[in-house]
């Protein structure tokens, strides 16, 4: 095909005699090459075409395997529903259920906690006032007590003094009383005088 259409070229050149044995060996030579690439490209093409055929059955393969897969699924997902609904759903009821009974258990739990610290609180407080007015007092029993303590040190000085002034006293009138009856005694002794 390729070569007549050589030819009609050719003649509508006007191409004849020696040109035309070189264009006939050039001609036969470019027909070998064109064979072998026409060969060339038709096993190429072949292999691409069995590729696509295998790249067909490829596809179809996954198509049903995907077909498959998917009724197996549904199934699966279909037991699996019924399985959470008969097996489960009593299971997370019951587990609910518990978790509820829990937190009234915890709300219960923190409700008697919070009126046993309002009560400690309370208590607290009024130890702690009680506290307040018990040191009150015990600051002015210590005030009392010192000033008591500088008193009776006061009268322990003022006892002392009258003590020692007493006895100062006493022995200055010891002392006189002593000396009139010495010298009572020696006037008597000196003069004797008799009255009668």
């Amino acid at each position: 095909m390729f070569h007549q259409l050589l030819k009609l070229v050719q003649k509508e050149r006007g191409d004849q005699g020696e040109t035309r044995l070189r264009q006939k060996k050039a001609g036969l030579l470019s027909w070998f090459i064109r064979k072998a690439s026409s060969e060339n490209f038709i096993s190429n093409h072949e292999k691409r075409i069995k590729k696509l055929e295998e790249l067909k059955l490829e596809i179809q393969k996954c198509k049903i395997e995907r077909d498959e897969l998917s009724r197996i699924l549904d199934l699966y997902v279909n037991d699996g529903l019924n399985y959470r609904l008969s097996v489960e759903l009593p299971m997370l009821k019951s587990q609910h259920e518990m978790r509820t009974m829990d937190m009234h258990k915890m709300t219960n739990w923190i409700s008697d906690a919070m009126e046993k610290y309002k009560e400690l609180t309370q208590e607290n407080n009024s130890y702690h006032i009680r506290n307040f007015h018990l040191l009150n007092e015990c600051n002015e029993l210590k005030k009392n007590v010192r000033i008591l303590m500088n008193e009776n040190r006061k009268l322990l000085v003022e006892q002392t003094e009258l003590q020692a002034s007493c006895e100062i006293r006493m022995g200055k009138r010891f002392c006189e009383e002593a000396s009139k009856t010495i010298y009572t005694a020696d006037i008597e002794s000196l003069c004797p005088v008799t009255f009668e």
